[in-house]
């Protein structure tokens, strides 16, 4: 696992460079002037096993989530938002 750091300028304006340059295990701090601004970019699947780490409730979720989509047990976008859009 890596740690980076990159400035909200520079992330702003290379944003899908930036993304595509991070590795699975990579961590994507991000500053403003030069301070970190206590937010971070990270892989949607590192970030679950940091969060076996503290909430195993939150990986049995999950686990049922993707039980259920494989099931086919799934809302259309349309059933989920309907008139809201």
């Amino acid at each position: 696992m890596s740690t980076k750091t990159i400035d909200t300028t520079d992330l702003r304006n290379n944003l899908s460079a930036t993304i595509g340059a991070l590795g699975k295990d990579d961590i994507l701090f991000i500053k403003s002037r030069g301070k970190l601004t206590g937010k971070a970019i990270i892989d949607d699947e590192l970030l679950e096993d940091l969060l076996l780490l503290k909430d195993e409730e939150y990986v049995i979720n999950i686990a049922k989530a993707r039980d259920e989509i494989k099931k086919g047990d799934v809302y259309t976008f349309d059933e989920v938002f309907g008139d809201v859009l």
